[in-house]
């Protein structure tokens, strides 16, 4: 069968000569003149940088950088535009000054001739508030794994800066090797944006330890713009190490302090909370030769065994904001031991208190924590809810005798709370304050639970409806709030409450301070709750207006001021003997004028 594809167009002697020759190539050079200029580096013209808050392109002279060899040359020294070093992780870091000034790194071993080790004081100077912004990145290890994180004891810039932004640089009083100096931030000169990772401190209280200070302004240059703080987590452990017994008391002294000698924009962190127990902790606490605490080997491989010594409440260090007010405070997770306050310590007089307090919001449970505010405040919501229910109980039974037992013995409720692993509960389990909040007036509060129950049927034919042996569960909101207590000196707007109050107070036309000198706080002037919902119940709970409890016991038409609360209870009031956040007793809404479902203990 002859094939039907046409042949080539092409004269047949084209096609035998189809290669004639070799093509003669492009004559090339080279891109230097010289072998000298060869061997150089390749040196761009200019390097494009972004400004990292209004996002436009600046120009910086690579020129300026790298000059041949020459030793006094920014690129080769510890000063200048842009100054990079790497850790002894290998974690290289870069600080890079955009517009007027320049940055100084000196590390742990200034001698050694290379920036190697941990990062001892970053210095920011010929700055300008306005004009003048600081970056630092991190690039992680190569050869290891780490966190991408580099260590630095102490940061200062005597001139204003706009915005200071270390992107993966902790602030720590534990360096390698360790430096006697300050540890902190110290900007006199103010900064309108400062954000960096992690706080980490470790503090021995036996050898006096001083607190990480981040101090923005001073007393005679106050700050001329209002500081916004951004923040990873705070780390903060407090410990003693010359001590055999395992540490009970909360840390009320400052170990790591905020002091703004002005107002405060926006507050934000992640998270504020002791250290995890580590090799490092363990190596802190031993002290170098220490080998056991409280009677407990810590020398072991597994430092989460020792959880249990470093418990919540007597190791976690108090975080301090000392300011004159604050726009906006946020955490997105749990906070621990945090107060707010104009004076060194909160609630010690009339004028300990911020000036105001405009939004505070808590993303995790707020445990240990204190906001002392003169005047108002105004959004307060506790999504994970104000203090630790962790262990409390809310009553006590008496068990019959048996062989074993001949007398009657005391039993807490409820049971449910039994086998709570020690060192873990809060500040409420423990017997002290959870939160305490006082304000001349608040805008609304709004706080979800903490924990979640689950409820069975208490017929046994109904538990399990669908199928044998899988019980049908209902989940209820747990503790919203727990020994707390929110006072006013004048109103509360709103009120909405998800889940139980236990032994806490939410009172208006109450002064805080006249009831620590030991007088009557309720001073008889006007106040309202505007609106107060709850879905859930009040545990040894009072929420009032103008409302004075006779001999420390709410009672029905006694005591009763000029106050009105407006609202509904979606629960009962139980009381069960146990004593509220002021030293009262009693359960239930009261006010001389009440309007809606508000119940009230028999």
């Amino acid at each position: 069968m002859g094939s039907t594809r046409r042949g080539t167009g092409r004269p047949r002697s084209t096609r035998r000569l189809r290669f004639q020759g070799l093509e003669h190539l492009e004559s090339r050079q080279l891109l230097a003149s010289n072998l000298g200029a060869a061997m150089a580096p390749y040196l761009p013209g200019d390097l494009a940088v972004r400004n990292p808050v209004t996002g436009h392109r600046g120009m910086i002279q690579v020129q300026s950088l790298i000059r041949g060899n020459d030793p006094n040359a920014p690129l080769y020294s510890n000063q200048g535009k842009i100054v990079t070093g790497k850790d002894r992780a290998g974690n290289e870091w870069t600080i890079t000054v955009h517009g007027p000034g320049e940055v100084i790194v000196t590390d742990t071993t200034p001698n050694d001739g290379a920036l190697a080790d941990d990062i001892a004081t970053i210095q920011i100077i010929n700055s300008n508030i306005h004009t003048t912004y600081v970056t630092g990145e991190v690039t992680s290890s190569a050869r290891t794994l780490t966190g991408g994180t580099v260590t630095f004891n102490r940061l200062i810039a005597a001139n204003g800066v706009n915005s200071i932004q270390l992107n993966g640089f902790d602030l720590s009083n534990i360096t390698n090797p360790p430096v006697e100096q300050a540890s902190g931030v110290f900007l006199p000169g103010g900064v309108k944006r400062l954000e960096f990772h992690d706080v980490i401190g470790l503090f021995d209280q036996s050898q006096g330890a001083p607190p990480i200070t981040i101090q923005i302004g001073d007393a005679a240059r106050p700050t001329p713009v209002k500081p916004s703080i951004y923040l990873d987590s705070i780390y903060n452990s407090a410990y003693d190490s010359t001590s055999d017994s395992i540490p009970s008391e909360p840390v009320t002294i400052p170990t790591v302090q905020f002091l703004v000698n002005g107002e405060i924009q926006n507050f934000s962190v992640v998270s504020v909370s002791q250290s995890p127990v580590s090799p490092n902790f363990i190596t802190a606490t031993q002290n170098g030769t220490r080998t056991q605490w409280g009677g407990f080997p810590i020398s072991g491989p597994a430092p989460a065994a020792y959880q249990f010594i470093f418990n919540v409440v007597g190791t976690t260090g108090r975080t301090s904001i000392q300011t004159l007010g604050i726009n906006n405070l946020e955490s997105r997770g749990a906070v621990t031991n945090l107060t707010a306050q104009k004076g060194g310590q909160p609630f010690t007089s009339s004028e300990s208190g911020m000036r105001r307090l405009g939004r505070a919001r808590f993303g995790g449970t707020a445990d240990g924590l204190g906001l002392d505010v003169n005047g108002p405040i105004g959004d307060l919501t506790f999504d994970r809810g104000l203090g630790n229910p962790t262990g409390v109980f809310t009553a006590s039974a008496e068990t019959a005798a048996t062989e074993q037992n001949p007398g009657t013995q005391t039993m807490l409720l409820p049971a449910t709370n039994y086998g709570i692993p020690q060192g873990s509960t809060g500040y409420a389990a423990s017997g002290f304050l959870a939160g305490v909040i006082r304000a001349k007036s608040i805008r609304s509060i709004r706080a979800n639970p903490a924990n979640f129950q689950s409820v069975g049927a208490q017929n046994p034919d109904f538990v399990s409806l669908r199928r044998v042996g899988y019980p049908n569960q209902l989940t209820l909101p747990g503790t919203a709030i727990t020994n707390s207590a929110i006072t006013t000196d004048g109103s509360i707007d709103h009120v909405n409450v998800t889940g139980n109050l236990l032994n806490s107070e939410i009172k208006t036309g109450f002064n805080y301070q006249a009831y620590l000198a030991g007088l009557q706080g309720t001073r008889g002037n006007p106040s309202r709750i505007g609106s107060y919902q709850q879905r859930g119940d009040l545990v040894n709970s009072v929420v009032s207006a103008s409302y004075t409890p006779t001999d420390g016991v709410y009672r029905v038409d006694a005591g009763a001021g000029p106050g009105s609360i407006q609202g509904r209870v979606r629960g009962f009031a139980y009381n069960t003997g146990g004593r509220t956040a002021l030293g009262n007793h009693g359960a239930g809404v009261f006010a001389r004028a009440k309007s809606g479902v508000l119940p009230v203990a028999p």
